[in-house]
């Protein structure tokens, strides 16, 4: 259970991202930006809470590992995701990997951000999961296999196919050292076969889909454990909307869906 003076997320970067206009004019306004939450969660419940949550939840991940020494930080198709922000002040390198357009649009913010000593402290690694080699990439870009290091993978699995699925898992067993910990997310799989009993999660499906980048992966929990058990790793944390809601936010203050079609897991690497 979070503490009472804890918000659920502390994230100040992320506003720097946005360029469309009349989201830019909402951001300035509590009540329009509430509003807009309230819309946005009625319309797609539980996916809200999910992104929300599952950051918070990559949050604690995170200062856990460097506490216990962890110094490398990889997140996987980061897009515009403000983790290295988040630790900017950490003694952690991190390999930012996504495509080059994303990387180019994010890159000049993401680094007029970074306080100025800190601002070596990433490495972007332009890699397609679909078609380039992720191993040999990192491995380019100066990743360390002998050290211990944090996988971060959130909002991936479920636009990828089966098959580059299989090939980054298979890259990151060769590349995580025993210790090493994984942080991904999924959707349920009867989000992608369109047999989900959750409204919000069907609409979502028709709508990434009508924008071209349709779900194409999807997950059990136990399903996920499994494969990633194949891989290597062990999951010491599972958690669904719900238990998300739970662990963090038990009164549900912001009122946010519980709608239950989204997990993440965290997974320690527990052999070569």
């Amino acid at each position: 259970m979070r503490a009472p003076h804890r918000r659920l997320l502390d994230d100040p970067w992320s506003r720097h991202f946005v360029e469309h206009p009349a989201l830019r004019v909402v951001l300035t306004n509590r009540w329009l930006a509430g509003a807009a939450v309230r819309v946005f969660d009625r319309r797609w419940g539980g996916l809200h809470a999910h992104i929300v949550l599952r950051a918070r939840f990559t949050d604690d991940v995170c200062a856990a590992a460097i506490g216990e020494g962890i110094d490398q930080l990889v997140l996987l198709g980061a897009g515009f995701d403000t983790t290295s922000l988040r630790n900017a002040q950490a003694s952690v390198t991190i390999f930012e990997v996504d495509a080059h357009t994303t990387q180019a649009a994010k890159r000049p913010t993401a680094e007029r951000l970074l306080p100025a000593p800190r601002a070596g402290h990433i490495v972007w690694i332009p890699c397609d999961l679909e078609q380039d080699n992720l191993r040999d990439r990192l491995l380019a870009g100066g990743f360390a296999p002998q050290r211990r290091s944090l996988v971060v993978w959130l909002g991936v699995s479920m636009y990828l196919t089966a098959d580059a699925i299989e090939a980054t898992l298979g890259d990151l067993a060769t590349l995580c050292a025993p210790g090493s910990r994984l942080v991904a997310d999924y959707v349920d799989t009867a989000v992608v076969t369109g047999d989900s009993r959750w409204a919000g999660a069907r609409r979502i499906a028709r709508v990434v889909a009508a924008r071209g980048e349709p779900y194409r992966s999807g997950f059990t929990a136990s399903g996920l454990d499994a494969l990633l058990a194949a891989h290597g790793f062990t999951v010491r944390d599972h958690a669904g909307v719900t238990e998300l809601l739970h662990r963090y936010d038990p009164t549900r203050a912001g009122g946010l869906a519980a709608d239950d079609w989204l997990g993440v897991v965290c997974a320690e690497r527990t052999g070569r």
